[in-house]
């Protein structure tokens, strides 16, 4: 898979997940930019991929940002080729003690960011034509409890996904949807503090392990690839089985 002098954005891109798709994309020959809200880590990713990468920092939830933020990425790297949408929060806990705002966070960066920074992007997407990946959830299918806000924004990703594909598929845009199941980031610090809830989650995955963020990189290469050119509005598993 090559992507020589493809132009890359990939938010939530400097930690965790985000920051193993941008170094995949800049070790296969693209340019990369990454997105977040943190300067320093974004910074720290720039550098470790010299030239090939730019930072840009920003928070998609906030009206106006995404439009921002794909003006500066087209500007420095002369286009944008392929969209990541894989910035995302993680609320948890009872929906009695969720507020409001924690509720539209919610709402606002898993599933109105990637579709705002979808349509900020799609003059130049057209151009390629490109492709867009939305880092979704495995959960998005399952009941949870305590997960209601996140399981609910991620299954709206997965059919604002599959929505879009019809839409955009005869623009020659496709657009996918990669579902990390429970992957060694900092998103899951929560339950390495519980040992016993960790062992029943690798339990009930086939596969009996938790994922890395380089083995999700890899997957989301490949749907962005061309190989993947005949691939729309599907949702990848990507999970070691767990969804099953």
């Amino acid at each position: 898979m090559s992507f020589e002098d493809r132009a890359v954005l990939v938010t939530g891109g400097g930690t965790g997940i985000g920051r193993a798709i941008a170094q995949a994309f800049a070790a296969r020959g693209a340019k990369v930019a990454v997105a977040g809200r943190r300067a320093a880590p974004l910074a720290e990713v720039a550098r470790a991929l010299g030239g090939r990468a730019i930072a840009v920092q920003g928070d998609v939830s906030q009206p106006g940002e995404p439009a921002r933020i794909v003006v500066e990425v087209t500007r420095a790297l002369g286009g944008l080729d392929v969209l990541v949408n894989n910035a995302g929060v993680y609320p948890k806990g009872p929906l009695a003690q969720a507020s409001d705002d924690d509720l539209l966070a919610a709402f606002a960066t898993n599933v109105i960011a990637p579709m705002a920074l979808i349509r900020e992007s799609l003059p130049a997407l057209r151009k390629r034509p490109g492709v867009v990946v939305n880092v979704g959830s495995t959960v998005a299918r399952l009941a949870k409890p305590n997960m209601a806000a996140y399981i609910s924004s991620k299954f709206a990703l997965e059919q604002a996904t599959r929505a879009l594909a019809v839409e955009l598929g005869p623009q020659g845009i496709r657009v996918n949807c990669v579902a990390p199941g429970m992957t060694a980031t900092e998103m899951i610090d929560h339950l390495r503090a519980a040992p016993d809830v960790l062992r029943q989650y690798i339990e009930a995955t086939p596969l009996g392990r938790i994922g890395n963020p380089e083995e999700l990189a890899r997957v989301v290469l490949a749907v962005a690839s061309d190989d993947f050119a005949w691939v729309t509005g599907q949702v990848i598993q990507c999970s070691g089985g767990f969804q099953l």
